[in-house]
């Protein structure tokens, strides 16, 4: 017995030691976090590195984490795996932030369980709206600011894209069609026809609205097919050639008439409407940034009246710069006659129609290389030759005349330099291709060439997959199969009508860093091109693709990364940036 007894307090000793030992530094442990240096953008993801102190160290999938925020609310998805960080006790932890979160400060609360107990940590982050204008930021402002001042937004963004250079080829037309009729009539009904010819374009809008939040949203990068530019181009270059006097362009006289009427009547106020809707259709492959983002978030409404009202008001801002046009002239009746002065306005506004043409089907939209420089060499110096370039100067000579042929010998050399090109490629350096790499993209540390091997293939590799094909059997498969080898999977949302997807192709898929990073993935290209069937269908919605071209992600553990999805265009440096967090 008093040999068990001092076995029992020994034992007993022993114990308070070692609990001794631990409860002062379970008491004064400490977990060491660090937030984001700035706002965290919504949709993007949340990274907190933490620090584990003496005794609570251990491999990661020995840990247990949990970061919730103050009062319930929806802040984080599901974490991503918990990764290692550089040292030994130092963890990273990353999970997407909820894109339809409201932006602010949240206090947040981290848990950490491990061999050696459990940590806790209380902190603060703040999340954001990145600078685009994204589905989910216009809800917000809409619930928080009110519709009405959102569609007033809406209406001066359209004001603002009325001063862009594809608004300018609709000037001439505008004179062509209502500038005639209201000097005559007077400020009252110039301005009528001014501001029906503006509501027609605005109609063209209203139902593309209507169409985005049906049957179509993915209209942004159908306006900027081949099937939508090749006739608009065809239409600035007919409007040029009537600009240049070689025949008047007008509609058949039965047309005409019953569209123009005696005097610009009703049937005048008609004509006017027309006109305006061809001038929309003109104007629709040039989308900005909000403009897109608008039709994504009809798209993901539904909203049939939203769609209409929200595009048809961002239509009537942008044909403000028209409607001012129209009632122009109107105002101009003590003007002098027509004369040599406004034949040189005429072949101004022409020339202006004609490279418009050309910018609606520059390489990467429509034309190949090959063809497009030799023609726009070609027209370079028919416009040469307009502004004087060989015209003989006398010492009576004008200022005026001197200054056109000066412009006119630079012009001149210009379209030698593209001819040049054409017939020796290497003479001259190329010009520059709006497909091109980025320059930025190639100075960028994250973008460089470093750690490539130069004997592997010049591009990313994929595995192209067409509509039609079964889609959804094949991805599952490819990402089953990625799982089991331990790669992630990359998929890449394009079609061939699609002007960013080429751009793509062009600057990013082929960046040296890049194409080595692809490496490690398995690389799938979907080509949406033809119309949707059920099962592209089904899996654009999976995968929440916006439009085109949208590169989505799915992790070693089968779980889609929305978080990480690219929509649109994006250098190769944030490319990169996210493929290299992808584990």
């Amino acid at each position: 017995m008093p040999s068990c007894l001092l076995r029992r307090r020994v034992l007993s000793f022993a114990v308070a030691i070692v609990l001794g030992a631990a409860c002062p530094l379970a008491a004064g442990a400490q977990l060491v976090v660090t937030p984001p240096a700035g706002a965290t953008t919504l949709g993007k993801d949340l990274v907190l590195e933490f620090r584990l102190p003496a005794g609570f160290a251990g491999a990661a999938a020995e840990l247990e984490v949990a970061v919730t925020a103050a009062g319930g609310g929806r802040l984080l998805d599901e974490a991503y795996p918990l990764r290692a960080g550089g040292q030994p006790d130092h963890f990273v932890y990353a999970a997407p932030t909820r894109a339809d979160a409201a932006p602010g400060r949240y206090p947040l609360t981290m848990t950490v369980r491990g061999p050696g107990g459990e940590l806790t940590w209380q902190g603060e982050v703040e999340v954001a709206f990145g600078k685009e204008w994204t589905a989910a930021r216009i809800t917000y402002f809409i619930q928080s600011r009110g519709l009405l001042l959102f569609l007033g937004l809406v209406f001066l963004g359209g004001v603002l894209m009325s001063a862009t250079p594809c608004i300018y080829p609709m000037i001439p037309i505008t004179l062509a069609v209502i500038g005639a009729q209201t000097q005559k009539q007077g400020v009252g009904k110039g301005f009528l026809l001014a501001l029906t010819y503006g509501l027609g374009l605005a109609i063209v809008y209203g139902v593309i609205g209507v169409i985005s939040a049906t049957v179509f949203s993915g209209i942004t990068a159908f306006l900027q097919s081949p099937v939508v530019l090749v006739p608009i181009a065809l239409l600035m270059v007919a409007m040029s050639f009537a600009m240049f006097g070689a025949y008047e362009l007008e509609a058949p006289a039965f047309l005409r008439n019953r569209l123009q009427g005696a005097g610009g009547g009703r049937a005048g106020v008609v004509g006017a409407f027309v006109a305006g809707m061809v001038a929309g259709l003109v104007a629709s492959p040039c989308v900005g940034p909000f403009l897109a983002a608008l039709l994504v978030w009809v798209g993901s409404t539904g909203s049939v009246l939203l769609g209409f009202w929200s595009l048809f008001i961002f239509g009537l801002g942008l044909s403000a710069l028209l409607v001012a046009v129209g009632t122009f002239p109107s105002l101009l009746g003590s003007l002098p006659q027509s004369g040599g002065w406004m034949e040189t306005v005429k072949r101004g506004m022409g020339l202006l129609l004609l490279y418009m043409a050309f910018f609606f089907v520059r390489p990467g939209l429509v034309l190949p290389e090959r063809i497009f420089y030799p023609l726009l060499g070609a027209v370079t110096v028919l416009v040469a030759v307009f502004l004087g370039a060989f015209d003989h100067l006398t010492p009576e000579s004008r200022w005026w005349d001197r200054t056109r042929k000066g412009l006119g010998i630079l012009v001149l050399l210009c379209g030698g330099w593209l001819l040049a090109r054409t017939v020796v490629p290497d003479l001259l350096p190329a010009p520059a291709v709006v497909a091109a790499p980025a320059a930025g993209a190639a100075a960028a540390p994250s973008a460089t060439a470093a750690g490539a091997d130069p004997s592997q293939p010049g591009k990313v590799e994929w595995e192209l997959v067409r509509t039609g094909e079964g889609v959804q059997t094949l991805l599952a498969a490819r990402i089953a199969e990625a799982g089991a080898a331990g790669k992630p999977v990359m998929i890449d949302f394009w079609a061939t009508w699609c002007v960013y997807c080429k751009k793509l192709d062009k600057a990013v898929w082929v960046e040296p860093a890049v194409v080595a990073e692809s490496r490690r993935f398995v690389t799938i290209k979907i080509d949406a091109t033809k119309p949707d069937d059920e099962d592209m269908t089904a899996v654009k919605e999976m995968f929440k693709v916006p439009g085109l071209p949208t590169v989505a992600f799915v992790g070693r553990d089968g779980r889609i990364l929305h978080a990480k999805t690219l929509s649109g265009w994006h250098e190769p440096a944030e490319f990169l940036t996210v493929m290299r967090s992808i584990e």
